[in-house]
């Protein structure tokens, strides 16, 4: 389908000055962004009222199917909240729980604008069966740990061949779930699966004080950065999930390696883990990405929140309210995470995906129009969400979802899917 988006305000990047113009869709792509011109043969026409464009926003950490255990273990520590609340409920998922809490968080998605995420879970079929409903770029994202590592290398290959050729709007990476839950030799065979294929990894990294506490007793000294450079998994970069406690020296070792941190502060407030040292990242002149991790800790999939997070935070920390503007933030959720994972999008340009979002300024937390990217980060929410666009579909349309199931639906399913998780956890 070829859409004209006219009469807007578009912010094509956080970088650069936003002007009055219209952009033209044709099919997945985005083929003219500028000032206003009639000489498009568009299906269906959009007037944006004056409001903004820009690039849907990128979660580049999440486990979408926690949706179903939002709410069910909150106000506790990490190491409880996984091992006593999560892990026995995770132990019986099967691929169909998966789709339903993946469509769950895509509505969500879709509502908040987020047109792009890395996903970290279990079932990868089901995942992508979910997100080609709504048509969103998705980096699937292997988390293996030693406890569910049968056949891993064979399951690695598997869906590295089959998701790394199905749509340009698909990625795999190989990767693990933390240092803490997987020996050596596990990190070793995913290490060298990598080299062979040239593949990015991924992995969640330095979250909390005592798992880099207790990486560095196992490892004579050598912290989570220190001890995964040596086994080679960092050989062809990637990305690393919260890096909250990385000093200096592992910043430049992942530098060096080209990995791309990704920032969860809404999480990692709420389980206490602490603030990552985003300021001393971009200083380094490292590009993080934004991630809102999985809804069963964080409880809300908002990239607004997270923006505002990533700068504040850094305020807080540097006692500085000048450090990490409202721009940083905007390039961290769109360009950074769009880039990092491998995807043509993250900034409305020609030639791009068609990911947009339609940004409400007509409401009262937008006024008066002072500076629209500092309302973005500083002010705006989800409920300034009126449009979001993937790859050339509208998917979101004030209220009314396009994801490929009624939200009724979704909602009966996910219902359904966590009592019976709960009754057979509660029997074993």
């Amino acid at each position: 389908m070829k859409i004209r988006l006219y009469n807007a305000k578009i912010m094509a990047s956080p970088s650069e000055n936003i002007f009055d113009g219209e952009i033209h869709i044709d099919g997945e792509r985005i083929v003219y962004v500028g000032t206003t011109r009639n000489d498009f043969m568009a299906d269906r026409e959009i007037d944006c009222r004056k409001n903004l464009l820009m690039s849907g926003l990128c979660n580049a950490h999440t486990h979408a199917a926690m949706s179903l255990f939002r709410g069910i273990a909150d106000d506790l520590p990490l190491e409880a909240w996984l091992y006593d609340k999560i892990f026995p409920l995770e132990e019986f998922l099967t691929p169909d729980d998966v789709y339903w809490g993946t469509m769950l968080q895509i509505a969500e998605f879709v509502r908040n604008g987020i047109t792009c995420f890395a996903d970290m879970y279990f079932y990868p079929d089901a995942v992508y069966a979910a997100a080609r409903n709504a048509g969103l770029c998705l980096a699937l994202c292997c988390g293996l740990s030693s406890e569910n590592s049968r056949d891993a290398l064979k399951e690695i290959e598997k869906y590295f061949n089959k998701y790394s050729t199905i749509s340009r709007r698909v990625r795999y990476f190989p990767g693990l779930h933390a240092e803490y839950t997987s020996e050596e030799s596990l990190i070793t065979a995913v290490s060298d699966f990598a080299a062979e294929t040239g593949a990015q990894t991924y992995i969640h990294l330095s979250e909390t004080l005592k798992e880099v506490g207790d990486c560095t007793v196992r490892h004579n000294g050598l912290t989570p950065p220190q001890y995964l450079y040596k086994l080679g998994f960092f050989d062809n970069g990637g990305l690393a999930a919260h890096c909250v406690y990385t000093d200096k020296e592992d910043l430049a070792l992942l530098k060096q390696c080209g990995v791309v941190p990704v920032i969860n502060g809404g999480s990692n407030l709420k389980l206490a883990s602490g603030i990552a040292p985003v300021y001393s990242m971009l200083y380094s002149d490292m590009s993080p990405a934004i991630g809102t991790d999985g809804t069963a800790s964080n409880n809300a999939s908002s990239m607004f929140r997270e923006m505002y997070l990533f700068s504040c935070l850094q305020k807080h920390a540097m006692k500085d309210a000048a450090a990490v503007p409202a721009e940083s933030a905007l390039l961290a959720a769109t360009e950074n995470g769009y880039r990092a994972l491998g995807f043509e999008g993250g900034s409305l340009r020609k030639g791009n995906f068609a990911d947009i979002v339609l940004i409400d300024l007509h409401s009262p937390n937008m006024y008066p129009h002072s500076d629209h990217k500092k309302s973005l980060v500083f002010s705006a929410d989800n409920s300034n969400v009126l449009m979001t666009i993937c790859g050339g579909n509208v998917v979101y349309d004030q209220g009314e979802y396009h994801i490929g199931e009624s939200p009724e639906t979704i909602y009966r399913k996910s219902e359904e899917c966590l009592r019976k998780l709960q009754k057979k956890a509660a029997t074993e």
